[in-house]
């Protein structure tokens, strides 16, 4: 995790989940009842607000996965 990250609630739901090793990029924001990943990678500054699968890369502004791994 870079510096700057942002992780939480949109309301009174759960938290994020982050699994393990999972890179988020500097100034990214994790928001929300979802879930990330195992082995995946959030771009800097992406806002991430939906679940990002196992071995994905999940970029932008609402972030978007741009790429799967086996």
């Amino acid at each position: 995790m870079q510096h700057s990250v942002t992780i939480g609630k949109l309301d009174t739901h759960d938290a994020p989940v982050i699994e393990e090793n999972v890179f988020i990029g500097a100034r990214a924001v994790i928001l929300g009842n979802i879930t990330i990943g195992k082995n995946s990678k959030i771009g800097a500054g992406a806002v991430v607000l939906t679940d990002v699968p196992p071995n994905c890369t999940a970029v932008g502004v609402p972030a978007k996965i741009i790429k799967r791994e086996d």
